[in-house]
């Protein structure tokens, strides 16, 4: 017999989060859920940015089942490598002041990078 899963306090507000998704914007999640792209939404109103969806696609990419994202601060992902600069210039762009792009090294769960 399988143990159950203990969802942290964190993944259950994820989970919340992804029904109201589902709820308010209906179309919009479903397409997010089904499309070839890896793509990932964070609640970047609250600290760290935690991780509120993941599509298939998403955790293909990176690994990880979707109990271990939902909750996580995103920068958990990002590898150990990743420039400082870059780190900062993305920073710029969600307070808005953005001044060109970047690109960030992150980590998939068995350790190579994307």
């Amino acid at each position: 017999m399988a143990e159950p899963v203990i969802k942290s306090e964190g993944q259950k507000v994820a989970g919340a989060e992804v029904e109201s998704f589902r709820r308010d914007l209906g179309p919009f999640v479903v397409a997010a859920e089904t499309t070839r792209m890896a793509m990932v939404f964070t609640d970047a109103k609250e600290p760290g940015s935690p991780i509120i969806f993941a599509n298939d696609a998403f955790l293909r990419l990176t690994g990880y089942s979707r109990d271990e994202l939902l909750g996580q601060s995103f920068n958990f992902l990002i590898a150990g490598g990743t420039d400082l600069d870059s780190l900062a210039r993305i920073e710029a762009t969600f307070v808005g002041d953005a001044n060109g792009g970047s690109e960030i090294c992150y980590r998939r769960k068995n350790g190579s990078e994307f």
